[in-house]
């Protein structure tokens, strides 16, 4: 048996903490539930005091991150779960922060609260990152008196946004490793290797091969101007960069990559996936139709398809059906237009747009795994014919030595 200190919400909204001696922290929280208490915050005793007064703390203002903004959902909907009143929820997560960005975020919003806004407002005035959809599931869970289940649906939502992404970066990684590897593997041997044997060449007074001299010429100018490239490189990334953030570059870049054979279609069913979430959500905690398209529209992540999305906004704005914009529009691909038709004439609209996301995330997922699949054994085989050319040099350079023929 272990000890866990544990803090945790009693019925009448205070909270306590303590020591309990369990097989693991799932025990702990089931003895806590039996004894009608919810678990806040459950950690390995360190040998401390089993009793101690939280000490509030001022902390100057940090960026809040993703993840601290996640675990302030999840937590704040918790607390309120628990019968917490807002304000005393919101004096609790301050008291609870294990981080100094979580306590300053948790403060910030208390006090816009404490002020007379609403948690909304607050949260709108606290941190940039909360304006949009995150204010809009909470404003929509305080008009409907379901706050913490709003809370909760957006810690989920967040969660499945999250989990989409990780598995994306996780799947490029290997490639994007095999080829940085390869690529230096490739440029030592054009400046260390190949220069050795053409130097001991030139010194016997004897001309080189034609692709010798080629091969020779290239770790040349990687010895020489490797510097040009890497500036190269960043200027021509900066430039990408500042492209990007404006409005025509980013609709000329988006466009471009919806016209590619495999990243196009792996974009359009990405931002599929992210749009039906996202309206899902927000219908399913109250949010009208119309305002619910114009934010779903905006977390795509593709502005050709926003822009689609937003002249099917319009027309259903006008009276039209959200199946018969869509399909007029052609933001969204063929079955996701007649899911949504089907979702809409058996009134099952919202279960509807969560089976539209499972069945695009799920296919970002498969397509990834194929572009991937067709990726590494490309990256392996390029590389392999570059090796092999540079090696062939440095042959036919020793061939060439010895007076045969090749």
């Amino acid at each position: 048996m272990q000890s866990y200190r544990y803090k945790a919400a009693n019925p009448d909204g205070q909270v306590v903490e303590g020591l309990l001696k369990a097989a693991d922290r799932e025990s702990v929280a089931r003895q806590l539930l039996a004894q009608g208490r919810t678990p806040l915050h459950i950690a390995d005793d360190t040998g401390g005091q089993a009793e101690s007064t939280p000490v509030r703390r001022e902390k100057p203002k940090r960026s809040a991150g993703r993840a601290v903004i996640d675990h302030f959902t999840l937590e704040l909907s918790t607390l309120l779960r628990a019968g917490l009143p807002l304000g005393q929820a919101l004096d609790t997560l301050i008291e609870l922060a294990d981080s100094d960005e979580m306590a300053d975020l948790a403060g910030r919003v208390n006090r816009e609260v404490r002020a007379g806004h609403s948690l909304s407002e607050s949260l709108e005035k606290a941190h940039p990152a909360f304006a949009g959809f995150y204010c809009n599931m909470v404003r929509a869970g305080e008009s409907s008196g379901a706050l913490d289940l709003a809370l909760a649906r957006l810690a989920e939502f967040r969660s499945n946004q999250h989990a989409l992404k990780q598995s994306l970066m996780s799947a490029l990684l290997y490639p994007a490793i095999l080829l940085v590897l390869a690529l230096v593997a490739v440029a030592v041997l054009l400046a260390f290797v190949v220069p050795q044997f053409t130097q001991m060449f030139a010194d016997a007074g004897r001309e080189l091969p034609l692709l010798t001299r080629i091969v020779a010429t290239t770790g040349e100018m990687v010895t020489q101007w490797w510097w040009l490239g890497l500036l190269v490189i960043f200027g021509t990334g900066w430039w990408l960069r500042r492209d990007w953030r404006t409005q025509a570059g980013r609709l000329r870049w988006d466009e471009r990559l919806l016209r590619l054979p495999l990243a196009g279609d792996l974009a359009r069913k990405l931002a599929t996936a992210r749009f039906s979430r996202t309206l899902a959500t927000l219908l399913e905690n109250g949010v009208n139709l119309v305002p619910g398209l114009e934010i779903a529209r905006q977390v795509a992540g593709n502005s050709i398809i926003a822009q689609r999305l937003g002249m099917a906004t319009r027309r259903v704005r006008e009276g039209a059906g959200l199946g018969a914009a869509l399909a007029e529009s052609q933001a969204l691909p063929t079955l996701a237009q007649q899911l949504i038709r089907l979702g809409e004439k058996t009134g099952n609209l919202e279960p509807m747009l969560g089976q539209i996301a499972e069945i695009y995330e799920r296919d970002v997922q498969t397509s990834m795994k194929r572009l991937l699949t067709l990726a590494e054994p490309a990256i392996i085989v390029t590389i392999a014919l570059m090796i092999t050319v540079i090696i062939l040099s440095v042959v036919l350079m020793i061939l060439e030595s010895n007076d045969l023929a090749f």
